[in-house]
């Protein structure tokens, strides 16, 4: 609608004019009345419509970029969102587990101690552990309630009885080099929107250079004579006199809003760039550090506890390597559900700075 209204041609204005009307003597009543009917006309000089349309321009490419960033940040939440809800799913499976496990040790401890082959407080510690596992999974079902309340307010409603888990997000993939995404910044939207404004700036001060130049109007008109009953043509002229405003003060703030515009594009990418550094390393570390877990130190944990759990069934060892072994397991695998989040959360908020999500491209090629 800016475009449109900026490219319009001023509109021309319609005069009557009467002359030597109710007067004294020969000019009394309308009989000696002159009546002129005319016609005036802006005439814009070049440099002010194309001005006033390239703002325009600049301003609907603004709007469409800062609607593409809106897009973005909406697909980062939800995914991170999403992920949070998966994290938190996989944090109840892994407490359902270790109570049950924990419910299991309790009832051998429990036996061996009716036995007499273990002291009373052993049966203790095995009842505490089994009270923390409880404590433990009452916190992650109501942090999974959470999740999912953050989750269906990002998706407009409720989302019913959702249920995830950490599978239905794609495995670690290693990151690309630094540069590939570096590359990308140059052509996110929160760069272009930026660039629009330079544009902008520019158009504007180009409008205020072609703005002190003034525009001429031209009149056309009819006179009518009525004491002889005649007719003839006016024509006329005016130019307005830059005496006392000759635009510069507008020229003057023009050119600051062009350099303040710049300026705010290069901060802006140098502080995408910064962010972006920071945002790639904590994504390889989390990277690196879930496929450790998940191909090393995971695999090491659960052979550590069945061996020590056949060796406590088998009189090898004590409760307290078996506890040991357990805990070991347990934060073992809490551990990778959480690197496993904070991969997600990083990748996802990368790919929210270099604007790689595909729903942002194909909204572009619609657009174009």
């Amino acid at each position: 609608a800016n475009r449109s209204a900026a490219g319009a041609l001023p509109n021309p204005a319609l005069s009557i004019e009467a002359e030597n009307i109710y007067g004294d003597g020969a000019y009394d009543g309308l009989d000696s009345a002159e009546v002129t009917y005319g016609v005036s006309q802006l005439i814009e000089l070049p440099g002010k419509r194309s001005g006033r349309t390239r703002i325009a321009d600049a301003e609907k490419d603004n709007a469409h970029f800062a609607n593409d960033g809106v897009m973005l940040n909406l697909i980062r939440d939800v995914t991170i969102a999403f992920a949070e809800v998966a994290a938190a799913q996989q944090e109840v499976s892994i407490l359902e587990e270790e109570q049950n496990l924990a419910t299991e040790v309790r009832d051998s401890v429990v036996a061996k101690v009716q036995a007499g082959k273990e002291p009373p407080i052993q049966k203790n510690k095995a009842e505490i552990e089994l009270s923390s596992s409880k404590i433990a999974l009452d916190r992650a079902y109501r942090n999974l309630t959470a999740r999912k309340q953050a989750l269906a307010s990002l998706m407009g409603g409720e989302v019913g009885d959702l249920l995830v888990n950490i599978d239905s997000l794609p495995e670690p993939k290693q990151p690309e080099s630094f540069e590939i995404y570096r590359e990308r910044l140059a052509k996110t939207p929160d760069i272009m929107s930026l660039r629009a404004n330079i544009d902008r700036a520019k158009a504007g001060l180009s409008l205020e250079k072609a703005n002190a130049v003034p525009d001429p109007t031209i009149n056309v008109g009819v006179r009518d004579f009525r004491e002889d009953n005649s007719q003839a043509f006016v024509v006329g002229l005016s130019i307005p006199i830059p005496v006392f405003n000759m635009n510069r003060a507008g020229i003057e703030r023009a050119s600051h809003d062009l350099t303040a515009a710049s300026l705010d594009e290069q901060s802006a990418r140098l502080s995408l760039e910064t962010a972006l550094a920071e945002l790639y390393g904590n994504y390889a570390n989390a990277y690196s550090e879930a496929i450790a877990l998940k191909t090393s130190v995971l695999p090491g944990a659960e052979e550590a506890f069945h061996f020590a759990r056949d060796g406590y069934d088998a009189g090898k060892f004590n409760y307290l390597e078996v506890l040991d072994a357990q805990r070991t397991l347990f934060e073992t695998r809490k551990q990778l559900n959480e690197v496993s989040l904070d991969y997600h959360r990083q990748r996802t908020m990368l790919e929210r700075i270099v604007a790689a999500h595909d729903d942002i491209k194909n909204y572009r090629g619609k657009e174009k």
